[in-house]
């Protein structure tokens, strides 16, 4: 396998360090996929099932930071390493930009369709303890008249009177 992938860069041009330039690849091709899927697990064990943005998502940030070192790997690589780019290395690090971020969603979602089962478990017990909590409190505003007390405790007085 690895060997396919060394002829793979010298198809693309690389001439020398293919084990690193591989190496790296891999090392930030399988960071992504497993950010993805860490992701993924921590969004189905956890207890509010309500998603959170992309900025806290740890495929987002293992994305960005696995980013900056194929990028400082690539200025590393063709400033000092070999001196010049074609055409063909700019095609396969433009590729391999665009193949770490669907890494990562194929990692997530391949978890959310494995645990499907779960969250919608927990999506609907959370259902019912919310409905058994409006339940009870309206029960509460039954027994006590549907009369209602502000929030600091205090009677309102009625408008108008003087206190």
């Amino acid at each position: 396998m690895g060997e396919t992938y060394i002829d793979l860069l010298k198809a693309f041009g690389f001439k020398e360090m293919h084990i690193w330039i591989a190496t790296m690849s891999a090392l930030l091709f399988s960071a992504n996929l497993l950010g993805g899927i860490l992701s993924a697990l921590m969004f189905v064990n956890s207890s509010a099932l309500r998603p959170r943005p992309l900025k806290e998502r740890i495929s987002f940030r293992l994305f960005i930071l696995s980013e900056v070192v194929l990028l400082i790997f690539v200025l590393f690589y063709h400033a000092f390493m070999i001196e010049r780019m074609s055409v063909s290395h700019v095609i396969y690090w433009i590729s391999a930009m665009m193949m770490m971020p669907l890494l990562a969603v194929i990692g997530s979602q391949a978890i959310q369709v494995a645990f499907s089962g779960r969250v919608k478990a927990k999506a609907a017990a959370i259902k019912r303890q919310e409905q058994a909590a409006r339940a009870k409190r309206a029960e509460e505003m039954e027994l006590a008249g549907g009369k209602t007390v502000p929030a600091g405790g205090k009677k309102e007085h009625p408008v108008g009177k003087k206190t």
